[in-house]
């Protein structure tokens, strides 16, 4: 299987993520990761179309040649595939606190975050929008406040003692937004110390590049 990414783009950087946690737990998965440059254009190229006609990363292609888009899909099925070790819980009610935490990171922090950084700074081109930033930038604190209040038991990682596809999401939204300056609120300090430990392991050194 191939992977088709972009460093920093935070999609892909969250399945990049799962992958080295995978590998760095035992389990590496040999997939071959091949870069699109979306900041040369290379997503609109007709090759890239076949693989997602919405010019978007990250991309699995399989072993039969077929493709599987969105980094969602794309974590759970390598996870039906290779379930140990469990990066998204190994019961019902954990996969589901799981899916919950990830959820909130996604949709409550990366999104923002990204929509902040094309609004302001785009490494796309895409036009700035003052009101849009502002907008997204008001939903930051709000996320990030349900995790700090997660994090406030000592927890070394959202979900609790072994880390899961929550930290991935988080930690390739926080990474995006140092890229695009967009500062972590001071307040959240247990988001902050989260960020830091998860930081040095050998999964997130592997990936993250600042």
């Amino acid at each position: 299987m191939k992977l088709y990414m972009f460093p920093v783009a935070p999609n892909p950087t969250r399945v990049r993520l799962y992958l080295a946690e995978k590998a760095a737990a035992g389990k590496g998965l040999g997939i071959e990761e091949v870069a699109v440059n979306l900041r040369e254009g290379e997503q609109k190229s007709p090759e890239h179309q076949a693989r997602n006609p919405f010019e978007k990363l990250p991309v699995l292609e399989l072993d039969d040649g077929s493709f599987l888009t969105e980094s969602l899909p794309i974590i759970e099925y390598l996870e039906e595939l290779h379930p140990e070790p469990p990066l998204l819980g190994s019961d019902p009610l954990e996969r589901a606190r799981v899916r919950e935490l990830e959820r909130i990171a996604e949709l409550s922090v990366l999104y923002p975050i990204a929509r902040v950084v094309h609004s302001t700074n785009s490494p796309l081109g895409l036009p700035p929008s003052r009101e849009m930033a502002a907008h997204f930038g008001e939903l930051i604190p709000k996320g990030l406040k349900v995790l700090d209040d997660r994090l406030s038991d000592g927890r070394p990682f959202l979900a609790g003692e072994r880390p899961s596809i929550a930290d991935c999401t988080l930690a390739a939204g926080l990474q995006f937004g140092r890229f695009g300056k967009v500062e972590l609120d001071p307040r959240f300090e247990n988001v902050a110390r989260w960020d830091a430990a998860y930081r040095e392991r050998p999964a997130a050194l592997s990936v993250l590049v600042m």
